[in-house]
């Protein structure tokens, strides 16, 4: 995912480059969070592939983030509309989304330790 295809997402002008290297950190700091949670990577050959749906959840991520108020009550993204209280909120309501789409891998680890 380019900084472009965010600026489209969260309906950003796409010559307004004042905060593109704030964007281009939240972006990174977003698809890893994704990574994480899907216990996956979306890198291919170097370079990262997230399905739409991902795409979705990182602009969201990212638009709650460029807001900078924790008690955000909602957003549209494209005419997706959440209402989130707090980043806890956003992260469970974003997990569920992820999870739904079928992207989380579950970590599977032995009893006993072994």
């Amino acid at each position: 995912m380019e900084l472009t295809e965010l600026k489209i997402l969260i309906q950003m002008n796409q010559s307004d480059e004042s905060t593109d290297a704030y964007l281009k950190l939240k972006l990174n700091e977003a698809i890893e969070w994704v990574q994480g949670v899907c216990n996956q990577s979306f890198i291919a050959n170097g370079v990262i592939k997230l399905p739409s749906i991902a795409k979705g959840i990182v602009a969201q991520y990212v638009l709650f983030e460029l807001q900078g108020n924790t008690g955000i009550k909602s957003e549209s993204i494209a005419g997706m509309s959440q209402a989130f209280d707090s980043a806890e909120e956003r992260n469970d309501a974003l997990i569920k989304k992820l999870s739904s789409a079928g992207l989380r891998k579950l970590r599977f680890r032995p009893f006993g330790g072994y």
